[in-house]
């Protein structure tokens, strides 16, 4: 009977209640979205980050090259001798080491030439395989290709299809004439490798090969030669090493090579973090500030919406309620208030973080998955006693409410 009276006076008032809902549903909102994009965004970048231990690359930014090989974005720094590929692959510390060369493009998704052994790449022992397949095999020699979970998708690729590269890293320059022939299409790996096209390294060689013996056709062949040597360079070399403290003892002999640089992933994404770090602190600052509006605004809204019913509770207690009754009816009805604007805000508070997820996926290629937190939890249970609450202050005021006085 109290629900329905309750339920009852928010419809006899349907521009307030409505009004006191939108606030709630407004302060859910803005709490869901903040709270899961700051645990997105970090989650989605150390996720990228886990296939790889260690990255050999050129002397330079240690920022470019991660962002380069891990996340396919920015221009390589420039190559390595193979020779450099041999010494790691060849050092007792080094379980393996997979070479790799950026330089072409097809349609906009970066072709990487790979050894083949980067199929067996395990992030972690004991764990599967980093890349597997949803159709075909792997490639086993030149001009093979498979391709990316998303860029097949989004390119209509499948097994059997054929399709020229284009010299760059940017779409609409110089192709090459060889075409290469898919052969396989990886499971989805929610990172920047989804909108990847591997290829045997061997074929990124012959393609450059052939790309500059044709601009340097009229020159000499001891100048086509040296830029043959030139083309067996790599851009970048994935280093697994044996454990941890192999791991270290491998970056301390590495400072003292003229060559490369070598650097860990991760540890380059958390100095990126503390870079940012004043930058996101400030963020954090300005969401709090406004997460901390919001609940006041709701606490607010549903505190003037108990008190605007003075009269009903007044003809309530004259008809015989009691103040439990008209206590029980406030705080009914601050739950069906708080209630509704915490599962629409957590609905649309969702809905806008997907939307936002996917935008940054299209732009910077990092996977932001949506999951349920326990952050969330917090929130949503934190909206409600904060309104329940709010509904508490004008229910106990009813007990020294003079009757008459609203009537």
């Amino acid at each position: 009977m109290r629900l329905i009276i309750a339920w009852r006076n928010l419809l006899a008032k349907p521009v307030q209640s409505s009004l006191t809902v939108l606030v709630v549903t407004a302060a859910i909102t803005m709490m869901i979205v903040i709270t899961l994009l700051f645990d997105g965004i970090h989650n989605g970048l150390v996720r990228a980050t886990e296939p790889f231990d260690l990255i050999a690359g050129a002397k330079g930014s240690p920022n470019q090259l991660v962002l380069n090989t891990v996340f396919l974005q920015d221009v390589p720094i420039g190559n390595v001798s193979h020779e450099l590929y041999e010494k790691l692959a060849a050092n007792p510390l080094v379980a393996d080491a997979i070479p790799l060369a950026f330089g072409d493009n097809y349609k906009g998704y970066a072709i990487i030439g790979a050894g083949n052994n980067i199929f067996q790449h395990q992030p972690k022992a004991g764990q599967q395989e980093w890349l597997q397949l949803a159709a075909g095999r792997p490639f086993t020699q030149a001009f093979e290709a498979v391709v990316g979970a998303k860029a097949a998708r989004e390119l209509g690729l499948k097994p059997g299809d054929n399709f020229k590269s284009i010299h760059g890293l940017l779409p609409g320059g110089e192709g090459h004439d060889h075409p290469y022939q898919v052969v396989g299409i990886l499971q989805t790996v929610n990172g920047p490798y989804d909108q990847s096209i591997l290829v045997p390294i061997e074929s990124i060689w012959q393609a450059h090969e052939k790309h500059e013996s044709s601009l340097a056709a009229e020159e000499s062949t001891g100048d086509i030669h040296a830029e043959h040597e030139h083309e067996q360079e790599v851009t970048a070399i994935l280093v697994k090493p044996k454990g941890y403290s192999e791991a270290m003892r491998l970056y301390q002999q590495f400072q003292q090579e003229p060559g490369g640089q070598l650097v860990f992933p991760a540890q380059v994404i958390v100095r990126l973090f503390a870079l940012m770090g004043q930058g996101e602190q400030v963020l954090k600052t300005v969401a709090s500030i406004v997460i901390v509006l919001g609940l006041m605004i709701m606490a607010l809204s549903l505190y003037w919406s108990a008190l605007s019913r003075a009269r009903e509770r007044a003809i309530l207690r004259a008809l015989g309620a009691g103040s439990r009754d008209i206590f029980a009816i406030i705080l009914s009805e601050a739950a069906m208030l708080t209630g509704l604007g915490v599962v629409i805000g957590s609905l649309a508070g969702y809905g806008i973080y997907a939307l936002a997820a996917k935008a940054l996926e299209t732009k910077t290629a990092i996977v932001l998955t949506v999951a349920f937190a326990p952050a969330e939890g917090y929130i949503i249970i934190g909206g409600i006693l904060f309104g329940l609450l709010a509904g508490v202050i004008p229910a106990l005021f009813t007990y020294r409410e003079d009757v008459i006085q609203n009537l």
